[in-house]
């Protein structure tokens, strides 16, 4: 009788063989937070408030001067006009736990491991990052460009520009935008004629190109980053356009004067690492 690798398959060997490494699920990964789109307005720490008022003054252009008139005239005295913006930090967090066995049992670094649910936490802090931020901007829905259940198009990308110039504001501007909206657009670029017709391929226009997910090109001065964060609502996507320093802020790193804990670094992430010894288990909670 033959020696078949089906009749070992039971004692001598194994049904499958995993790979060494483990291949990441699709997942939407766009990060905005260090492009320059968002103004950064430092940590809460040691401050004495959980809050940051970002102080708004009209200076530097606000008003204007006005002639006098006569050379010893007394000058009125002009208001300052002043605002401020709040940004409450609050905690967000994750907690994954690793069985002992469930760690002993895998094959290596490629595998699941108490450092690689730590790594991923960097991540994982950045969807949350990007759920805020798309939060945030639906809250532009006030200004709309463009209308509800018609595909994003070219006139709404200038609809979006010349909101923002009629209401002074000043470049460089910036725009976060659904893939359905971004694959529109395309759509809509190409139907155009004149100086945005669409061109052959090897033609440099950075909108029609497909560079992934996350930083889409630069189409009429504009950097447009997409992501599938961007909410909904009724089938209608709401991203958006805005000016830099038009959205905000800030954080804070947790003291932990005792414990396990890792600080990747370049990201507002703290791991801390837990053990329950009455389960066998190693907690990995990401703050």
């Amino acid at each position: 009788m033959p020696i078949l690798h089906a009749s070992m398959e039971t004692d001598l060997r194994l049904a499958n063989i995993l790979s060494q490494e483990i291949a990441l699920l699709i997942a939407d990964r766009t990060s905005i937070r260090t492009t320059g789109a968002l103004q950064y307005y430092g940590s809460v720490n040691g401050q004495g408030s959980d809050t940051v008022a970002v102080r708004l003054a009209g200076l530097d252009g606000y008003d204007a001067m006005a002639v006098t008139a006569a050379e010893d005239t007394d000058v009125a005295v002009t208001s300052l006009t002043d605002s401020s913006a709040s940004i409450a930090v609050a905690r967000y967090s994750l907690r994954r736990d690793l069985g002992d066995l469930a760690e002993c049992t895998g094959q290596g670094g490629g595998d699941i491991t108490v450092q690689r649910l730590a790594a991923s936490a960097v991540g994982e802090s950045e969807k949350c990052f990007m759920g805020l931020v798309a939060t945030a901007i639906a809250s532009f829905a006030g200004t709309p460009a463009g209308s509800s259940g018609v595909d994003a198009s070219v006139d709404d990308f200038f609809s979006a520009i010349s909101t923002l110039e009629l209401a002074n504001n000043s470049g460089p501007y910036y725009m976060l935008i659904h893939p359905r909206q971004l694959a529109d657009l395309q759509t809509s670029v190409r139907a155009e004629a004149g100086a945005l017709q669409f061109m052959v391929a090897g033609a440099d226009d950075p909108i029609l190109k497909i560079k992934g997910s996350g930083y889409a090109g630069s189409f009429l001065g504009v950097d447009v980053y997409t992501s599938s964060q961007v909410t909904s609502s009724g089938g209608d996507k709401y991203g958006a356009m805005w000016a830099q320093g038009a959205l905000g802020w800030a954080d804070a790193n947790p003291v932990i004067g005792f414990g396990d804990t890792v600080r990747p670094a370049g990201a507002p992430v703290v791991v801390e690492l837990q053990r329950d010894s009455s389960r066998a288990v190693t907690e990995v909670v990401s703050s």
